[in-house]
């Protein structure tokens, strides 16, 4: 075994993450588990940890397959081996990734970028057990048994919860150790990094315990007995929750059957049955596992204000509104035609990107290797074939290159807020006399109304994009600003950027938090989403209304950790 990784058993805390995957070593159809926490919580250390446990049924070492966050289709489910039809005439294919992890553990880091087709696929063999690979001259039924473990962290962006739902398990991991658990960690991780192999050592004994207690819980799993009143408490829990489908319920009982086995027992008690809940709602039912806030934070009841003072829409705003308005408001006709500092900006030219990469998005065929091109094989052969190639012969290659014109990503922030300030409508003209019909760009307009997200311009023309301009006439809803933001980082991950992309954010900074959540906590999501959308798009801009009464701080704060550059709309 790999001398690298760090001993299961010498993980501190993460109980429920730990149970979990002890729980797939037992029962290797349970159905997978996914991690969910923020970088540095050793989830990726814990899942490397995992493969040293499992073992196959002749004891021999089961595999361990990760996949790349930037794996194709061809790379998962497998492709033509080229090389070998060139050389020899002969149909073979690479196996896949899934072929590969047959019997062991498919591990997918940051399994929320991976795009949905592949997740579909991947979860479509971890349930069946198998898959139907379909290629150039291959067809076949491929066995596919594995165990499937993924790690995310929610501030990258959420996966589907049609796809979150496939996993049995999910969990969510806090930093909440306590000062003792802290030092254990640092002390553990110290004494790793100093030397491996000793720590290793001091460890082998604990982890032939664990391994033997796990065969052992394996060959009792079966013969576990749940009672059929607890099968009733279930299935009247999962309707109460207004769970679809019966997933949940076949995870929580298939689980509590797993920790009944797990500690040595003959049958399934309401503590196994506690916990199997706590596994399998983390991700399906989160407010099921929520902490709930305080109801009183020690400040003054808000006192009723005298209807008579509220002559203004903009009387309801606050710096983090919790609650607005359901009834819209009308944009008022501003009297900016132009603002100097955005059409400065936009005259500008683009910023320059480290490591220009495409993602996704149109391609064309070429004769010749260009930079981010790569060769077609399906291609190649075809215009081999059709020149009289045979095998043994040089193919005529054909090559695939990324290609679209630049992007124009535009956030409008049509909230209650942005237009009882009266600034939505002073942007929109602002925008107006940017001389969009000269770009020789592509538009993307994402537009918040409504406590609504809603691409209203996807690689749409500047026609398109004045259309959209000219028919925003009315703003309201809640001020959902980070979730935006997360919206917009998913798309430009699977449309790719370019060097002369650009981004501007209209928007006048007022978020309306998530029930529950603190002040800060916000904040620093959408600071975060925020730094990694500015690093894709280093043209970024912000327009956003010049901030008063004890506000002028508050944008500024938000864009203190990106480059984003601000431009104020009086």
């Amino acid at each position: 075994m790999n001398s690298s990784l760090f001993p299961f058993t010498a993980i501190v805390g993460m109980d429920l993450a730990r149970h979990s995957l002890i729980y797939h070593a037992i029962d290797r159809t349970l159905g997978g588990t996914v991690l969910m926490g923020h970088r540095g919580c050793a989830k990726s250390t814990m899942v490397r940890a995992f493969q040293e446990i499992l073992r196959q049924d002749d004891s021999s070492e089961a595999p361990f397959v990760e996949v790349p966050l930037g794996a194709s289709e061809e790379r998962l489910l497998g492709s033509v081996d080229a090389a070998r039809l060139v050389e020899q005439g002969e149909w073979k294919e690479h196996r896949g990734l899934l072929e590969q992890a047959h019997d062991g553990v498919l591990y997918v880091d940051e399994v929320n970028l991976l795009p949905d087709h592949l997740v579909d696929q991947t979860l479509d063999a971890a349930a069946s057990g198998r898959y139907r690979l379909e290629r150039e001259g291959l067809s076949r039924e491929v066995e596919a048994r594995f165990i499937l473990v993924g790690t995310m962290n929610p501030e990258e962006g959420d996966l589907r919860p049609q796809l979150l739902d496939r996993f049995t398990h999910g969990i969510i991991i806090r930093d909440d150790y306590t000062s003792e658990e802290r030092r254990e960690i640092v002390r553990a991780r110290m004494a790793f990094e100093d030397d491996p192999e000793g720590f290793r050592k001091e460890h082998e004994a604990a982890l032939e315990e664990l391994k033997d207690r796990i065969r052992n819980a394996r060959v009792r799993l079966k013969s576990i007995k749940i009672h059929e009143e607890q099968r009733v408490s279930v299935s009247e829990h999962a309707a109460s929750l207004g769970l679809e489908g019966v997933r949940a319920e076949l995870g929580v009982l298939r689980t509590a059957r797993c920790a009944a086995a797990w500690r040595g027992d003959d049958v399934v008690q309401e503590e196994d049955l506690e916990e199997a809940w706590m596994l399998c709602l983390a991700h399906r039912h989160p407010q099921e596992n929520r902490h709930q806030p305080p109801q009183n934070l020690g400040r003054p009841p808000a006192q009723i204000q005298d209807p008579k003072k509220i002559h203004s829409p903009s009387a309801i705003t606050a710096s983090t509104p919790r609650d607005s308005r359901k009834e819209s408001v009308r944009l008022e006709v501003s009297k900016v035609s132009s603002c100097k500092s955005l059409l400065e900006w936009w005259n500008r030219p683009g910023g320059l990107m480290k490591h220009p990469e495409f993602f996704s998005g149109t391609s064309r065929l070429t004769q010749s290797a260009s930079a981010g091109s790569r060769i077609n094989w399906t291609a190649s052969l075809s215009a081999s074939k059709k020149l009289g190639w045979k095998p043994g012969n040089p193919l005529t290659i054909r090559h695939q290159k990324p290609e679209r014109r630049p992007l124009f990503w535009l956030f409008l922030d049509a909230s209650r807020s942005a237009g009882a300030l009266k600034f939505l409508g002073s942007a929109l003209d602002a925008l107006k006399g940017l001389g969009l019909r000269q770009a020789a760009r592509r538009f993307q307009i994402l537009l918040l109304r409504d406590d609504k997200l809603e691409w209203k311009v996807k690689r749409g023309t500047s026609r398109a994009t004045q259309r959209c301009l000219e028919d925003l006439q009315e703003a309201g809803g809640k001020s959902r600003l980070h979730q935006a933001l997360w919206k917009m980082n998913q798309a430009v991950r699977k449309v790719g950027f370019l060097p002369g992309d650009r981004l501007l954010l209209c928007s006048d900074g007022l978020f309306t938090p998530e029930s529950g959540g603190s002040l800060e906590g916000e904040k620093q999501r959408f600071r975060i989403l925020l730094q990694r959308l500015v690093e894709r798009i280093p043209s970024s801009a912000w327009l956003h209304p010049v901030p008063k009464r004890g506000m002028r701080r508050w944008i500024p704060e938000l864009a203190e950790t990106s480059k984003i550059h601000l431009i104020g709309l009086e």
